[in-house]
């Protein structure tokens, strides 16, 4: 469906739109768990299973990436694959507060689980050291991209509170790619720096000449000269599986082509 505009959404706190209620995602064994704490070393705490409500196409949107995320761990894992996925953690769905909470048509992510020490924690791996957790966290953000409009993250955080966790929201379908929406173009400057190697590359969300270098360089190593990620939603879903297969195998770009 087509969510209210975000002016709507944001007017308001109220609670509106039908919602289900559910402890799992997209298969009953893929279940939801409630970050309660951090840990001391900052990785967030999920001590249960946990049902959590929410708006119809926002529970069937995040399915879609459990399964995806379930996919690149069955072909594309870093070491010791297959990984099946294992469960999910989330710290919000449907909140009465403004913008797209109130209508169940957001979820916050907080970990990504393969089991076996494989997985994904928001709260840390986005800014790791650690080179190959940095591209698995961006292998998460492009799938999201895959099935939401707007992808919050650690380095897309327009109001300081993302840094976190990874805030999904249908205000805006998965569309072809708008160098105007820091959701995207911020997708395109990770993996020019860390698929890449680009490693001066600002990722801030302002696309100027760096990132139209970056995107030049991504385009020519994917072999995608003539996929414009910006000419359909199908385009910039062909770029976001590239930069998800890349990022989850732990590949320089090139590894895998277009097409």
């Amino acid at each position: 469906m087509t969510f209210p505009s975000s002016s709507k959404a944001f007017a308001r706190s109220t609670c509106e739109l039908p919602d289900i209620t559910r402890d799992w995602l997209y298969s009953t064994a893929w279940k939801m768990r409630y970050r309660t704490a951090f840990s001391e070393s900052g990785f967030g705490v999920h001590p249960n299973v946990t049902s959590f409500t929410m708006h119809q196409e926002t529970h069937t949107q995040a399915g879609k990436v459990m399964r995806d995320l379930n996919a690149l761990g069955q072909t594309y894992a870093r070491s010791e694959g297959p990984w099946d996925y294992q469960w999910t953690g989330v710290a919000g769905t449907k909140v009465c507060k403004p913008g797209y909470h109130r209508y169940g048509a957001a979820i916050d992510f907080t970990r990504f689980d393969w089991g076996s020490g494989h997985y994904v924690d928001t709260a840390v791996h986005g800014k790791e050291k650690r080179r190959y957790l940095r591209r698995r966290y961006l292998a998460v953000i492009a799938v999201c991209r895959k099935h939401f409009g707007t992808v919050l993250h650690c380095y897309n955080d327009p109001d300081g509170s993302h840094w976190n966790h990874i805030h999904a929201d249908r205000g805006r379908k998965a569309v072809a790619a708008d160098w105007d929406y820091q959701t995207d173009t911020t997708i395109i400057q990770w993996a020019a720096r860390d698929l890449a190697g680009i490693t001066d590359m600002a990722i801030d969300g302002d696309f100027g000449p760096q990132t139209s270098r970056g995107l030049a360089t991504l385009r020519k190593r994917f072999g995608a000269e003539k996929v414009d990620p910006t000419a359909s939603s199908a385009n910039f879903l062909a770029w976001l599986d590239l930069i998800s297969r890349h990022g989850m195998a732990d590949k320089d770009a090139g590894t895998y082509k277009s097409g």
